[in-house]
């Protein structure tokens, strides 16, 4: 059984919309309470504000109920689950509508959908049967590798992390100062205007772009993706091979490197957010890389980068058998396994809501 929605959803996931199964349990709740329902333009008024966050989307999400046709009347009577209209019909077609009767006097029961196997089309190579499989039976199968994240959950949830001010030209109306204004002079030759609040949120992302981090290669494309519209205020990702002390890369590849100064002079006072296995891969304790942590967590404080969330890819339970765990209880990095979950009490953690 479908659920209601569910088409739309699909649909809007596919053509781009950054939308989560939150977003889709929002709309299932708003319609129980009996928004959204009735009419078309209700329910069209109720994805635009659940689901809409730009003028783009809006008119997107407008064009395409625009575009959606109107069911036919079989295709509601079979929604709402209502008795299609006896019709008149002639005693030949009524005859030959009835089913034949079995030998013992019962009526033979509907043939039911099987897998069938017919035979090879060619002579040719091996007779191997082919399955025959009705259309319904039929089932979509994942064949593509998948990240950590999925592409549109990282884009929800960086838009978790934000930090509003206002900057820019002055175009809102400011309706306390405007009012002051008027009282303390009499009459007002001009609004008081203010700038709009933006989001100023700042974020750093390093990923560690070493061997043993190669499953996880294309969650790093990913999450460069992510970033890009994520409507952060300011957004940077550097790559590193194992250890961040030894400097940055530009690249996934490795290339164009960078100092930790140089980077620090240009991405100052950013949230800083790691995404690495921390030695969990290997799984083996590494002392060196365990000290050259804490000079990093050191040198990121002096740059400003602050706070700092550690995305690991590896399960929790592989922690403690490398230098991930020692690593996770250096004072100042909230280490989080790399999961939907844990990638949204990472961004929590860098907003100051977390636990840590």
């Amino acid at each position: 059984m479908r659920l209601p929605l569910e088409g739309l959803f699909l649909h809007l996931v596919r053509s781009g919309f950054p939308l989560s199964v939150r977003d889709y349990e929002d709309a299932l709740a708003a319609l129980r309470l009996g928004y959204g329902t009735l009419t078309r333009a209700r329910l069209q008024w109720l994805c635009e504000t659940l689901w809409a966050h730009s003028d783009a989307e809006r008119i997107h999400l407008a064009r395409l109920f625009r575009d959606l046709p109107r069911p036919t009347q079989e295709a509601i009577r079979a929604m709402t689950h209502t008795p299609q209209p006896e019709a008149s019909a002639s005693p030949a077609a009524v005859g030959a509508g009835r089913a034949k009767p079995a030998g013992d006097g019962q009526q033979e029961p509907a043939p039911t959908p099987v897998v069938e196997f017919a035979a090879a089309a060619e002579a040719g190579g091996i007779g191997l049967p082919q399955a025959v499989i009705p259309p319904e039976l039929l089932q979509p199968h994942v064949l593509t590798p998948r990240p950590a994240v999925g592409l549109r959950q990282m884009i929800v949830t960086w838009r978790r992390f934000r930090l509003a001010r206002r900057s820019g030209p002055k175009v809102e109306l400011d309706i306390d100062a405007t009012i002051g204004e008027k009282c303390r002079c009499g009459t007002l030759t001009e609004p008081v205007l203010v700038p709009a609040r933006r989001n100023q949120a700042r974020l750093l992302v390093l990923f560690d772009a070493s061997p043993s981090m190669t499953p996880w290669r294309g969650t790093g494309a990913v999450v460069a993706d992510s970033l890009g519209r994520s409507q952060l205020g300011h957004v940077a990702i550097y790559y590193f091979d194992n250890d961040p002390v030894d400097g940055l890369f530009e690249s996934a590849g490795l290339m164009r490197p960078q100092s930790l100064r140089d980077v620090a002079l240009e991405h100052p006072g950013c949230a800083l957010l790691v995404i690495g296995d921390a030695g969990a891969a290997r799984g083996r304790s590494d002392r060196e890389r365990i000290r050259s942590t804490r000079r990093f967590v050191a040198l990121a404080q002096d740059a400003g980068w602050w706070p700092i969330a550690w995305l690991n890819p590896m399960p929790q339970q592989r922690w403690a058998s490398g230098s991930a765990a020692r690593i996770a209880a250096i004072p100042g990095i909230a280490m989080f396994e790399f999961t939907e979950d844990g990638l949204v009490l990472a961004v929590d953690h860098l907003r100051g809501k977390g636990r840590h």
